[in-house]
């Protein structure tokens, strides 16, 4: 099947403010070819030329300049002069009301439900044969026509598909079949992926000689979809081919369905000699793989290099590539060398795209240089955010480890996380400790503590030193009743978070990661397939996964192996307490006298702490006065009568403050 010389995108024709010189000749021509069609079929109407076919293959396209829509579509599929003639009259019937009135005479039918049979075609047009409309023939196997059902086959009225008159007028129009599932996007070529070293691969591997239609797959083991897409956006503006993108996700499992999916998608491809791309980066690989078992044409397939590929019921010529996002900025626009090492950074963090980039230098212009690294992280982060937002809560961090109030060797372990995490693409890309290992390099730290003793706080002062985002997962989003719920939630959130590396926090763990049990149903089974696919999946995960528990030994002996950082977090002693209680105050806080030494002899933890000192400043606000040692006990009474515990009053280490408590 030969592509056409030119090709009509429907978005060309669209964006234009009005007719273009090929759609006001080609409507011309069109209009001129149907009033030959009618003017023979109104000869035949009154018994005149009795017999006689209707040669239009000379004079069609005699003294023509320009390719026809109609030519086009004999040229991609291969049709005969009786075919394409038998298209003409279809589309003729549509568009000709005097063609309609015509065909309704001549088989006698009302002029509104009039359709030319095979018979009619047969009779009257050009160079007749019946395998014509053979299901196996262009016309039927293309759908580009169709035949009703109900009668004999040479009585069955043909009808013309509604999106190949369009193409056929030169009217913009899409496949409303393909909508919500395939769609035109632009193909602009990113500089730095077309200097890519593995796309000069790609193009030859897509512009192959073969009599099986090439597959390229390219996939990317840290699942980097924005380098993906670079890709595939530069390796259709190198063929100057449109590209079709197709979204995994939302094909139907039918097979039916596939089946005529796969035809219009081929279709769309051979009109408009456009690049079909597969984006598999969410559910719906098995669909994926059975959708490129039934296509005829190259594509390029986006994702996990599925194994059901290899089982393909159509064998074809299979590339893989492994494609790996590219370091090296778009530094050929910028002559700053500290912007170019602050871009380096922020794409090995974010693995954002060259397009991404490029829009984030564009905007520096008005921003003085000294402020450029720091401009370039911070728009880097917000870039890579993506979806993220829509599946769990991000935590604006505020907080360092000076805020954290642990023993020592706790508060040295919560460094070396940070410090991993601020350096795992030195130690991992430019050391080499990744190379041969796509698996492990997942960063996993447990905080095990009773609540309110600063697990959150220490999550927040890491992703505060690594200047990343910080996210809460809420475990009521992903746990789900339903069996592979969970896991598909589970794959959506971290496909969303690969992309910038955030800090997940998932609270109460054990809710999420508890051990997996003793099968004895179905409902056992599919639990531990949720655990074991989370392990998998924290195990890949390029960034940091916190998770806190007060019942560590609730927690899976599997999972727990797999987890390079433990903290346990103490419940603060007396000294502990006392700073705890001492950073609680802000500097423009009116405060009284306060006993510290007396309030660290309340047995609470951090998160009571900050709870008492809120409250009481809300009762020093509504009584006008400052901060005293009196708010603050109020306040510890209702904490303590909050937590179904005793309150007893801690006595006073200062006379000063003595005597104030006692007023």
């Amino acid at each position: 099947m030969n592509a056409p010389r030119e090709h009509l995108t429907d978005s060309a024709v669209a964006g234009l403010a009005g007719p273009s010189p090929w759609a006001e000749a080609n409507q011309s021509w069109l209009v001129a070819a149907i009033a030959r069609l009618r003017e023979r079929l109104e000869r035949a109407a009154r018994d005149e030329g009795s017999g006689e076919h209707f040669d239009a293959a000379a004079p069609a396209f005699a003294g023509v300049d320009f390719t026809p829509a109609l030519q086009r579509c004999c040229d991609v599929f291969g049709l005969s002069v009786f075919e394409r003639e038998l298209l003409l009259l279809a589309a003729g019937v549509e568009l000709d009301q005097g063609l309609r009135r015509a065909v309704a005479a001549l088989q006698s039918q009302p002029e509104t439900q009039a359709a030319p049979s095979f018979g009619l075609a047969l009779a009257l047009l050009a160079q007749p044969h019946w395998d014509a409309i053979s299901p196996d023939a262009p016309l039927r196997r293309w759908r580009l026509l169709t035949v009703d059902a109900g009668a004999s086959l040479s009585a069955a009225a043909l009808r013309i598909d509604e999106r190949v008159l369009h193409y056929i007028a030169g009217v913009a129009a899409s496949e409303p079949r393909l909508r919500g599932m395939a769609r035109f996007v632009d193909a602009a070529a990113p500089r730095a992926a077309a200097l890519h070293p593995l796309l000069a691969r790609a193009l030859h591997a897509l512009q192959a000689i073969d009599e099986r239609s090439p597959l390229l797959v390219l996939h990317n083991e840290m699942m980097d979809a924005g380098a993906l897409r670079d890709a595939a956006c530069a390796c259709a503006a190198h063929l100057q081919r449109p590209l079709l993108w197709v979204a995994a996700q939302d094909l139907p499992a039918d097979a039916a369905e596939l089946d005529l999916l796969a035809c219009l998608i081929d279709r769309e491809a051979a009109l408009h000699s456009a690049l079909p791309v597969l984006a598999v980066h969410g559910q719906g690989e098995a669909p994926a793989v059975s959708l490129v078992g039934r296509l005829g044409c190259s594509a390029l397939w986006l994702g996990p290099a599925a194994v059901g590929l290899q089982a393909l019921p159509q064998p074809r010529r299979i590339t893989r590539l492994a494609w790996a996002a590219a370091v090296a900025a778009p530094t050929a626009a910028v002559d700053d060398p500290a912007l170019t090492a602050a871009l380096r950074r922020a794409q090995a963090q974010f693995h954002l795209g060259a397009a991404e980039l490029s829009e984030i230098t564009g905007q520096l212009s008005a921003l003085p240089a000294a402020e450029h690294a720091s401009a370039v992280w911070a728009s880097a982060r917000e870039a890579a955010r993506g979806g993220l937002d829509s599946l769990a809560q991000r935590i604006e961090t505020q907080v360092s480890f000076d805020d954290v109030v642990l023993p020592a060797a706790q508060k040295a372990a919560l460094r070396d996380i940070a410090r991993h995490l601020r350096l795992r693409e030195r130690v991992h890309g430019e050391w080499g400790f990744g190379d041969n290992q796509a698996r492990g390099l997942g960063l996993t730290a447990l905080f095990a503590g009773e609540s309110g003793t600063g697990k959150t706080l220490a999550a927040e002062a890491i992703a505060q030193e690594a200047e990343i985002d910080l996210y809460r997962i809420d475990l009521a989003t992903l746990v789900s009743k339903y069996i592979g719920e969970t896991e598909k939630n589970l794959k959506r959130l971290f496909d969303a978070a690969q992309a910038s590396g955030a800090v997940l926090l998932f609270d109460e763990a054990d809710a999420l990661f508890g051990k997996r049990s003793e099968v004895k149903d179905s409902h056992d089974r599919y639990a531990n397939i949720e655990v074991a696919y989370l392990l998998q999946r924290i195990e890949a995960y390029r960034g940091l996964a916190i998770l806190t528990t007060n019942m560590k030994s609730a927690l899976d002996r599997a999972f727990l192996r797999r987890i390079r950082f433990v903290v346990t977090f103490p419940f603060p002693d007396a000294a502990a307490r006392e700073q705890i209680w001492r950073r609680q105050f802000p500097q423009r806080a009116p405060r009284g006298e306060i006993d510290f030494k007396a309030l660290a002899r309340l047995h609470v933890a951090g998160g009571s702490i900050r709870s008492i000192a809120l409250n009481a400043a809300f009762k020093a606000a509504d009584e006008g006065e400052r901060i005293e040692q009196a708010h603050l006990m109020d306040a510890a009474r209702s904490e303590f009568a909050k937590l179904e515990r005793s309150f007893s009053e801690p006595a006073s280490t200062t006379p000063q403050t003595a005597e104030v408590a006692r007023a």
